[in-house]
């Protein structure tokens, strides 16, 4: 198994290309937003717009579909109707806000049943794209500060994601426990091994975390490449720009049979694939 892993990752096959929750009706029929004749009417005071409406529709949105995943979060299993509710956001924040995207994904990312993916990231339209585009039942972890964000952070709770505190390191065992009850229950992890939002829009260094786990469970892991993201909403700013967003998915690179040994082999594989992606 080693030998295989260190032999490297075949080159990727986007072999499926979905429209997750297509523009083409919002546009009237097109891809992308049409080109708008500007007749006076400058870049700035477009954008403007787009953001003024794209906030309203945020903060509606995240109300009406927080509450709704509040008031089934008792239904059981745990999180199942969160996910719906999260996914019907994520698809109303990206089509009501005019922002374009569509999802490529490999066919051997489709048809696995459990991993831990793990994406740049780079934008807060990260989110909603990475709902969108990942189909398994999945959990990720977040900023303690976002789970006490009305409505979002209070269903977020109540699904069973993980909170995170980067200023009490004592805790990243319990953390790390949690995680691996969530993958005992048949859950995908997933994860942003950058720690945090690039500002500069390039890939930083990995976190180790991530790695350990996928090798102590045997996940496989599926590296995902968000492209565009940073300019609709940039990592340190509120303005919303309606640009196309890319979301890819590359084949699962394997883990069972590895050990602690291999992680910054593994990261470096990891680290070229989601590169590649991108590109």
């Amino acid at each position: 198994m080693r030998g295989n892993f260190h032999q490297g990752v075949r080159a990727i096959r986007i072999e499926v290309v979905e429209e997750a929750g297509s523009t083409r009706g919002f546009y009237g029929g097109r891809d992308f937003p049409p080109p708008v004749n500007s007749c006076g009417v400058s870049q700035s005071d477009r954008d403007l717009v787009a953001t003024v409406w794209g906030w309203i529709v945020i903060l509606g949105a995240t109300v009406v579909f927080g509450t709704l995943a509040l008031l089934t979060s008792w239904v059981p299993p745990r999180g199942r109707l969160f996910l719906f509710w999260a996914r019907a956001w994520s698809h109303a924040l990206l089509v009501l806000c005019g922002i374009p995207f569509c999802v490529e994904r490999s066919a051997e990312a489709s048809a696995a049943t459990q991993a831990v993916f793990m994406s740049n990231h780079e934008s807060l339209v990260d989110i909603p794209l990475l709902f969108v585009g990942i189909t398994q039942s999945v959990r990720f972890l977040a900023k303690r500060s976002l789970f006490y964000v009305p409505f979002m952070g209070w269903s977020m709770w109540a699904a069973g994601f993980i909170p995170v505190d980067r200023r009490r390191t004592e805790k990243a065992a319990d953390v790390f426990v949690t995680l691996e009850r969530r993958v005992g229950a048949g859950h995908s992890i997933l994860v942003f091994p950058e720690g945090t939002r690039s500002r500069s829009g390039a890939l930083q260094p990995f976190k180790k975390s991530g790695f350990l786990l996928a090798i102590r469970t045997g996940l496989p892991i599926v590296p995902v490449a968000v492209s565009g993201a940073r300019d609709v909403v940039g990592a340190d700013s509120l303005w919303i720009r309606r640009v196309p967003a890319v979301i890819r998915f590359g084949d699962p690179i394997p883990t069972a049979g590895l050990s602690v040994s291999d992680t910054r082999a593994l990261m470096e594989t990891v680290r070229r694939e989601i590169v590649r992606l991108h590109l």
